[in-house]
């Protein structure tokens, strides 16, 4: 993972590019405790690149996504080499969050929670994102899930297109992410799903 360039001093918070330091104090969307730190998107994940189909593959596009519940649909969609797609890139792997950059307010999103009976490959309309060992999945995937996020995500100033908005990768990956240790990233992410059949059950009353 790369070297965080946020800092903070004088109770301002600045970003370092080579010898420039410039204040980001209006990028900052709340306090966080003074042992977490800001990190770019584009810090703490990384990507394995794209390749063209060279075989019959597991496709994923926007369509493979239950947005309701934010997980991969159970039935994999393989497509011959020679009916491939032109939106079919993207390497994925498990582990990996997909997180679609067309129409981000309908959270097309999910972690790669298994293996394919045949190589994934997912469409370009997906940013995929791989973490860094010091970056819990889950963490990262909640966080994007999570109102601030949308905000950024689906800003008219990130999100560009009028029938079909979209974030750009250049503007994803400048997002500024709030991280905590590794060891609070787990509690956090335990707390969140300790929640979550609770919420379930009220639904229901």
């Amino acid at each position: 993972m790369n070297k965080a360039s946020i800092f903070r001093r004088d109770n301002s918070h600045y970003e370092k590019h080579g010898k420039t330091e410039r204040c980001i104090d209006d990028e900052i969307p709340f306090e966080i405790p003074e042992s977490w730190a800001w990190v770019r998107l584009g810090e703490i994940v990384y990507n394995h690149g794209q390749m063209m189909p060279r075989n019959d593959f597991c496709y994923i596009d926007i369509g493979s996504i239950d947005n309701n519940n934010q997980k991969l649909n159970d039935k994999e969609i393989i497509i011959p080499v020679n009916m491939a797609p032109s939106r079919a890139r993207k390497i994925v792997k498990k582990g990996d969050i997909l997180y679609a950059t067309v129409r981000p307010y309908l959270h097309n999103m999910c972690i790669v929670d298994r293996e394919f009976s045949e190589t994934p490959i997912a469409s370009t309309g997906f940013a995929v994102m791989t973490c860094y060992k010091e970056l819990f999945n889950r963490y990262l995937f909640y966080h994007l899930l999570s109102p601030d996020f949308d905000k950024y995500a689906n800003n008219i100033e990130n999100s560009k297109g009028v029938a079909y908005p979209a974030i750009n990768d250049t503007r994803l990956y400048k997002a500024i992410i709030p991280l905590p240790s590794l060891a609070e990233q787990y509690k956090i992410v335990e707390n969140i799903e300790t929640i979550f059949p609770i919420l379930d059950r009220l639904k229901n009353i």
